[in-house]
């Protein structure tokens, strides 16, 4: 069986994480990295430009996330030699999903209309902790199309119960 490149790096990553102890702040930089990476694809593109020199790509790596000698960035200076950083979202994917195992966790997705407070969040944590039997990590994200309730993903489960979708039933049903 194959696997994929996102996995193979992932796993090595995670191994070489575990040995210095260091799986939680790699785990939190990999996320800022995918971050940025996911909201700039030109940026990736750039990183991944064969024409120009490997030094160049690195150099301007370094000035975007900053340098922070480290696991994380020579990683992603790896992955800049290797031709292989256009599949950073892949690898920071793979990653996670180790990490979540180890530790026990599960990324939830929530969508609101509006904003939860802190005590919402907190008692969402707690129902869906219940649930899981994880710890949660919440990733919530605001959209006003929902109009009300919200909407809860996490794996291949998801919940509707946002307004619009219970008016969108109504009107067929």
């Amino acid at each position: 069986m194959t696997q994929t490149v996102g996995k193979v790096y992932a796993e090595a990553l995670f191994l070489l994480a575990q040995e210095e102890h260091a799986e939680k702040r790699i785990f939190e930089e990999l996320d800022q990295v995918a971050a940025l990476m996911a909201a700039h694809p030109d940026f990736v593109a750039l990183l991944d430009v064969p024409a120009v020199d490997v030094q160049e790509r690195v150099d301007i790596l370094r000035k975007v996330i900053g340098e922070q000698e480290g696991i994380t960035e020579n990683f992603l200076c790896l992955l800049i030699e290797k031709h292989r950083i256009r599949h950073i979202g892949e690898i920071c994917e793979a990653f996670n999903k180790l990490y979540f195992e180890a530790f026990r966790m599960a990324e939830v997705f929530v969508t609101t209309a509006a904003p939860l407070s802190a005590q919402q969040k907190q008692q969402l944590k707690e129902k869906l902790h219940k649930k899981l039997g994880k710890e949660i990590l919440l990733r919530e994200t605001v959209d006003a199309s929902l109009l009300g309730g919200m909407v809860v993903q996490y794996g291949d489960t998801r919940m509707d119960n946002s307004l619009r979708t219970r008016m969108q039933q109504f009107r067929q049903g």
